[in-house]
């Protein structure tokens, strides 16, 4: 039956679904299927004015629920937005360069098309990352891959592509540094660090070189630094040390390429952090990361308790990506003379790069040189280089906090800062050379 409104005439009201109570009546709301309804009870036939009051309702509601659909479905896009990010990420992480760039092409086009990239970390240390991440989602327009750092439940992850022809500053903060600066320093509680400008493929190596430039930010007045890249002692040990490296590799690199580079890019991760922070940052459970660590080891003879031998680990890793893979030059390398390791570290070059990475600790008037030497003898246990060296445990924490900052590393969360300052207190004699 029709409706008047207004001298017109009204389309029928919809068919309302039946009730077992002849007083209520149903009306749909919207066309979507299921429908909602709005339920009336009533005794007394519909007036005008009572179909109006209901045609409003109905329109009203339908909005509303409309609007939450919508709301419901952005967010649903923005969890899985950020979920792919992550993944991209992890792929990074993991050298697999091709799978992330598929996954990140439809996101931020444009992103991972250049060889070389840049890794930021913001720690916004007390408030909700995600607020964060908004702010910056703003200031990036889509400049960068931004993730939520699987590891660290305060860090958000900024991966920069760096074109050939990308300007820095006089500092060499890149645009996007400069773009992230702006946000975190007026935050009090952010800090932020950032890596030198890498392959693609290295990503994993420069996310530890933001981890360990967050750590000198936390240290400075305004919040922020850059990774200070100095030689490395894999640089200038030359081809005897990278035939040292591949003879202890060895058992590892004869596995088949998928399972050698999974043990591989573990290994070198679990180096700087734990198990479970290398499992998230691979997208791989932990026992999966301490499998292949297990494996990795097994094979090579070493005991990945033992400081030390995780300390020949980081070496000769970082000596095999500094290794030009040519076959020619391996087999150049295996047929010459095998040189060891301590003659390796007694070279001129060895020794002079340990002299000036150890330099900084002298602006500091305590005995930190000491202290270091017995942590590392401690296998980099504070509590043990406590009771060897007489020392409180609050002051070892202290000379550790002290030479990170002089040293610029990290030595105590991510321990990638603790096995150069191992290499070097050996190589000056300040501590017992490993075998």
């Amino acid at each position: 039956m029709g409706r008047l409104l207004n001298g017109a005439p009204l389309p029928p009201t919809p068919a309302a679904p039946a009730t077992p109570d002849p007083t209520v009546r149903l009306f749909p709301i919207g066309g979507r299927h299921p429908d909602a309804v709005l339920a009336l009870r009533r005794k007394e036939p519909l007036t005008a004015l009572d179909v109006r009051l209901i045609t409003h309702t109905e329109t009203v509601l339908a909005r509303l629920l409309a609007a939450r659909e919508s709301a419901a479905e952005r967010a649903t896009l923005h969890q899985v937005s950020a979920s792919l990010r992550v993944a991209a990420f992890q792929l990074l992480m993991g050298g697999q360069i091709t799978l992330a760039r598929r996954i990140a092409s439809p996101l931020l086009p444009g992103v991972l098309v250049h060889e070389r990239a840049r890794v930021y970390l913001v720690d916004c240390t007390t408030t909700d990352r995600n607020v964060t991440a908004r702010v910056l989602a703003g200031s990036l327009a889509g400049r960068a891959l931004l993730a939520r750092c699987p590891a660290y439940d305060t860090h958000l992850v900024v991966l920069a592509p760096l074109p050939l022809d990308a300007s820095l500053d006089e500092q060499g903060w890149c645009p996007t540094g400069l773009a992230l600066r702006g946000v975190v320093e007026p935050r009090p509680d952010h800090h932020l660090g950032g890596s030198t400008t890498v392959d693609l493929a290295q990503t994993a190596d420069a996310y530890r070189e933001a981890f360990n430039a967050l750590t000198v930010a936390r240290n400075l007045p305004h919040r922020h630094a850059l990774y200070q890249a100095q030689t490395q002692l894999a640089q200038l040990v030359g081809e005897p040390a990278a035939g040292w490296a591949e003879r202890l590799l060895g058992p590892v690199l004869e596995l088949p390429r998928n399972q050698r580079d999974e043990v591989i890019e573990t290994t070198r991760l679990a180096l700087a952090f734990s198990h479970a922070q290398t499992g998230k940052i691979l997208d791989v459970h932990r026992n999966t990361v301490a499998r292949r660590i297990e494996r990795g080891v097994g094979l090579l003879g070493l005991d990945w308790g033992s400081f030390q031998d995780r300390a020949l680990l980081d070496l000769a890793l970082q000596l095999l990506t500094e290794a030009t893979g040519a076959s020619e030059a391996t087999d150049q390398r295996s047929a010459g003379r095998r040189v060891g390791l301590p003659e390796i570290l007694s070279s001129e070059a060895a020794r002079a790069w340990a002299q000036a990475f150890l330099a900084p600790l002298a602006e500091d008037r305590r005995p930190l040189l000491r202290t270091l030497a017995g942590w590392v003898a401690a296998g980099a246990n504070a509590r043990d280089t406590q009771t060897a060296l007489g020392l409180h445990q609050q002051t070892v924490l202290d000379h550790l906090r002290t030479a990170e900052r002089l040293l610029q590393r990290e030595l105590t969360v991510g321990r990638s800062g603790a096995y150069e300052l191992a290499w070097a207190l050996w190589i000056s004699g300040a501590a017992a050379l490993p075998r």
